[in-house]
C-alpha cells in the first residue's frame, strides 16, 4: 500500500482525514544497516535535490506526491548529500526544505519503505525488543550525526512538519516556516515517543513539551514563533524569499566563525546532559513499542488493511 493512497489534505475537511497525513512519521525507529554510504546514496537522486547558489548549498526532499515521506532509501540519499554539502568548499550555509505542499509528513507508512527491520503488522504480538532497541538507536545514531554537521542549517518549513519530520527539524540550527505550518506528534498518543524528544524541553520548555506530548495536539507556525519551535514566520508566499534571506545573511559570515558559533552552542547543551538524554528516550521508545496500543493498532493492519487501522485510531482520538 502506498502512503500517498492513505493521503488526504486539500480535498477533506475532517480531522480524521488529516490525521492519515499525521501517522506518515507514527513510529520512531531505526534504520537497519544505514551507513554514510550505500548503493542507494547515488549522485543524481531524484529523491533529494541539492544545488550551490552564493555560498549556499539547497537540500530538497523531492517526493512530494508523498509529502516527502521518509523512507530508507530518501535518509540515505539525504545523509549522502550532506556529506556532499560538508565537503564543498563553495557552501557555507546548508538550506533544507521540501518540495510541494509540505516540508514533510515523517516516516513513510508504506511496508516497503518501512524504516524499522520489523514491521509490526508482521507479527501476532510485541516486535522483537532486542531487535527494536537496536533499530531504535539506529535512527537515534542517524539524527545525532546529522547534529554534529558543521556548517549552519538553516529549515524552511511549510505545510505538515510531523512526528518524523519533527526529528528532521530537531537538527537544523535555524527554523523559518509559514505562519499556517503545522506541527505536532501525533503518534505520542498511543505509538511512540520522538527518539530526539529530548530537543523539546531545550526548545520550547518543560510544560510545553508535556502539553504536545500528552494532547498530540497540533499547533501552527505562530504558535510555533510564540514558544521557541521556529526562530522566523511569514506568510506562505513570502517563505521562500525569507528562508533564503536567512541564509544568506548567515553566509556573510565568515566561515570559521560560523562553524565555532555553532560547536560552541551545541557543545554547552551536550555539556548539559543532551546526549545520554536521547539515548534514554531510545530505550523508553523501545517499551513504547511493547505496549498494548501499538500492538493493537498493528493487529488491524494485519487483520483489516492499514485504511481500516487508520479510520478506528481517527475515531478514537478525533
Amino acid at each position: 500500500m502506498e502512503l500517498d493512497e492513505l493521503i488526504c489534505v486539500s480535498s477533506c475537511s475532517r480531522r480524521q482525514h488529516f490525521e492519515l497525513v499525521l501517522l506518515a512519521s507514527t513510529f520512531p525507529g531505526g534504520i537497519r544497516g544505514m551507513s554514510q554510504t550505500t548503493e542507494d546514496s547515488v549522485p543524481g537522486s531524484t529523491q533529494i535535490l541539492y544545488e550551490v547558489s552564493d555560498k549556499i548549498g539547497t537540500i530538497t526532499l523531492n517526493r512530494p506526491e508523498k509529502l516527502n515521506a521518509m523512507s530508507r532509501s530518501l535518509l540515505n540519499e539525504l545523509e549522502a548529500t550532506f556529506e556532499q554539502a560538508k565537503d564543498d568548499s563553495n557552501v557555507k550555509v546548508v538550506l533544507l526544505k521540501g518540495a510541494g505542499r509540505s516540508f514533510c509528513a515523517g516516516y513513510d507508512l508504506a511496508p516497503d519503505d518501512w524504516i524499522l527491520s520489523q514491521y509490526g503488522a508482521d507479527f501476532d504480538g510485541p516486535v522483537d525488543a532486542v531487535q527494536d532497541r537496536e533499530d531504535v538507536t539506529e535512527i537515534l545514531e542517524y539524527w545525532l550525526r546529522l547534529w554534529k554537521f558543521p556548517k549552519p542549517i538553516i529549515a524552511e518549513v511549510q505545510g505538515v512538519c510531523l512526528s518524523g519530520a519533527g526529528e528532521l527539524l530537531a537538527m537544523a540550527d535555524i527554523v523559518v516556516a509559514a505562519e499556517n505550518a503545522k506541527f505536532g506528534h501525533p503518534a505520542g498518543r498511543d505509538l511512540g515517543i520522538p527518539v530526539t524528544l529530548s530537543f523539546w524541553p531545550i526548545l520550547i520548555g518543560m510544560r510545553k513539551t508535556k502539553e504536545l506530548l500528552f494532547t498530540a495536539k497540533l499547533i501552527d507556525g505562530i504558535e510555533a514563533e510564540r514558544i521557541g519551535l521556529v526562530n522566523q514566520v511569514v506568510p506562505s508566499e513570502e517563505l521562500g524569499s525569507a528562508a533564503m534571506a536567512m541564509a544568506r545573511d548567515a553566509a556573510r559570515t565568515a566561515e570559521v566563525g560560523l562553524r565555532v558559533s555553532k560547536l560552541a552552542t551545541n557543545r554547552w547543551f551536550e555539556n548539559m546532559g543532551l546526549l545520554a538524554s536521547t539515548y534514554s528516550t531510545a530505550d523508553l521508545d523501545t517499551f513504547f513499542h511493547q505496549s498494548d496500543s501499538y500492538v493493537d493498532f498493528f493487529k488491524i493492519v494485519r487483520e483489516q488493511g492499514m485504511h481500516a487501522a487508520l479510520d478506528q485510531r481517527a475515531k478514537k482520538f478525533g
